[in-house]
């Protein structure tokens, strides 16, 4: 009788929070820029991804996917358009992917799906066009970046593309790394979204009958060996996401002789930003080190 006064109570939570988001986040995915175009995946509402072309854009042009974040409810594609754009003008296939969220009914399995549908729409509407496409980057930020992880680590054995490697900033790789002291967002919401993403009852009490949802939505799980070459990127001012996060996903992949780097925003909040000119060297220097060693012929 507790236990079914309790899940009537989580329940009642989550749908409040999925009325609150339904009338604060973006409806519908913004409109296609002049300067994109947009490659259907599925019909809903998010079911697309933008697509930036470089000028005169050649047969093995190598292919950058990015997420954004929003903590699985705000937010879409036009997040990354600038950086998309940016990336087009030195001769990468740049993308933006929108897609379904918490309160369009989806849990990070289905986003994690949705990922791979879109590239599966991309590397279509690539070679439609008479192109070749040459290797993958998958980029993200925040959720986004949990969700490319999950994917990335999961399904490095089935992507349409041959994945070069990735870039995380600021995911969300351990909920219950913060559950006790609570100094997150994540901490103080740990197991309200374990609960969206999982589409499972979590309470402290229920973690070990949960233990294999927990693990599924958790990128630190799925860390071995064969996982494609790691960017993590964080600041160490984060007030959304421990900064451990990313330590402990180095410090894995790592152990696993994975390829990684780990890039610190010494002050920096979730956001990372401008401000932070050392950073932002270093991540784009070892971008440039990354493509150098795994997108070259």
């Amino acid at each position: 009788m507790i236990y079914s006064v309790t899940r009537r109570v989580f329940i009642g939570l989550l749908a409040l929070v999925a009325f609150f988001v339904n009338l604060t986040a973006t409806p519908t995915k913004k409109e296609t820029p002049p300067d994109a175009i947009s490659v259907v995946y599925d019909e809903t509402a998010f079911g697309d991804v933008k697509l930036f072309l470089p000028e005169n854009v050649q047969s093995g042009a190598d292919v950058i996917l990015m997420i954004h974040g929003g903590a699985w409810l705000f937010g879409n594609a036009s997040m990354f358009y600038d950086n998309c754009r940016d990336a087009a003008r030195v001769g990468y296939i740049a993308a933006s992917l929108n897609y379904n969220k918490i309160q369009n009914g989806s849990a990070a399995a289905d986003m994690v799906a949705q990922v791979g549908e879109a590239l599966s729409a991309l590397h279509d509407a690539l070679t439609a066009k008479g192109i070749t496409p040459g290797k993958l980057i998958l980029a993200g930020h925040s959720a986004g970046a949990h969700i490319m992880l999950l994917y990335a680590y999961s399904h490095y054995n089935d992507c349409p593309f041959d994945i070069a490697f990735v870039v995380s900033n600021c995911a969300a790789v351990d909920f219950l790394s913060d559950a006790e002291t609570r100094t997150t967002t994540i901490g103080k919401n740990a197991y309200l979204l374990l609960s969206a993403l999982t589409k499972e009852i979590i309470l402290p009490q229920t973690l070990e009958r949960n233990k294999a949802a927990i693990d599924a939505v958790t990128p630190l799980s799925y860390v071995s060996s064969e996982v494609p070459p790691t960017i993590v990127v964080q600041g160490t001012a984060d007030e959304m996401i421990p900064y451990q996060n990313s330590v402990e996903l180095y410090e894995a992949l790592q152990r696993c002789g994975v390829d990684s780097v780990h890039i610190t925003y010494e002050g920096a909040g979730h956001f990372l930003g401008s401000e932070f000119p050392e950073g932002n060297a270093a991540r784009t220097a070892a971008f440039e080190d990354f493509a150098q060693k795994y997108c070259q012929p």
